[in-house]
């Protein structure tokens, strides 16, 4: 029986909302993290390490509120970090799983995702992770599908961006140039006008979820002046709608940053790029 899109949203939003609710229903693993099975598929496939995660991904705090999520999230299994981290986490799962992992929250995004602690938690509280493992791709998958995805001419860029915007149940309507703006938090410092210094924490990634680039690895925020090309035309509109203290996501079409020439080895030519920012401060 086909289940309505509204029916869908209800049930997954109740199965959220179940993640991190009922704690007692958690299981301890022997390394110390709590976790619940929300779907069990014994025929899947176990990942080992080194294999190439497909994942849809849902992180909350302890009241609910959704501070992450993807629908096309992609990553590496490695070993662990240490006892009980997040990798020790995935490795528990099989394809067609799941599962809501109860963490450190300070572990997580510290540790393994080398990110400052969002404002939505404090100091030992735990953060809930709702995890579907989708597939696992090896090294020749990745190959055929970086042919398969990246592309000679403009409109198949169009065409696999107006997929990844479904995918990723993305609501807001793209500007004139095509910058798509989605607010996370907003700001209440000043606003980010041409001329003005910015300081800003960044992720880059490409739409397959590969990370290029980002601040927060090399743990210094990046400076400019906005408006005086010393960015791409992506970061030049975008940060325009944002003021000091917000976070967004920009979802920028490459004519809006490396266009038909890309840059180095890093960004093939037509690729459509994501970034989550944080505009720290507005000079």
């Amino acid at each position: 029986m086909r289940i309505s899109a509204v029916a869908l949203i209800i049930a997954l939003a109740g199965s959220l909302i179940s993640c991190s609710s009922g704690e007692k229903e958690f299981k301890k693993h022997p390394s110390g993290l709590y976790y619940r099975f929300l779907e069990m598929n014994p025929q899947g496939k176990t990942p080992k390490i080194g294999d190439i995660l497909v994942l849809s991904m849902k992180i909350m705090n302890k009241d609910h509120v959704v501070v992450d999520e993807s629908n096309f999230y992609r990553m590496q299994l490695n070993n662990p970090m240490f006892k009980g981290d997040f990798f020790t986490a995935l490795a528990l799962m099989q394809v067609g799983d799941s599962v809501c992992f109860k963490l450190d929250a300070v572990n997580f995004f510290e540790k393994n995702r080398k990110h400052d602690l969002p404002t939505e938690f404090h100091q030992g509280d735990p953060v809930f992770i709702y995890i579907r493992f989708k597939n696992i791709l090896n090294s020749e998958d990745l190959e055929s599908e970086r042919e398969n995805s990246y592309h000679t001419d403009f409109e198949q860029e169009m065409s696999l961006l107006k997929n990844y915007i479904e995918l990723t149940n993305t609501t807001v309507k793209p500007t004139a140039s095509g910058l798509y703006y989605i607010e996370k938090k907003k700001g209440k410092g000043a606003k980010a006008e041409v001329g003005k210094t910015l300081v800003v924490h960044y992720t880059g990634t490409t739409i397959d979820g590969k990370v290029f680039d980002s601040s927060l690895t090399r743990g210094k925020p990046l400076t400019f002046v906005l408006g005086k090309r010393q960015v791409i035309k992506g970061w030049d509109e975008g940060f325009q709608f944002m003021q000091a203290g917000g976070e967004g996501r920009f979802i920028i079409p490459s004519n809006l940053a490396y266009g038909k020439d890309g840059y180095s080895n890093l960004i093939l030519p037509y690729s459509t790029l994501v970034f989550d920012v944080e505009l720290l401060e507005v000079k």
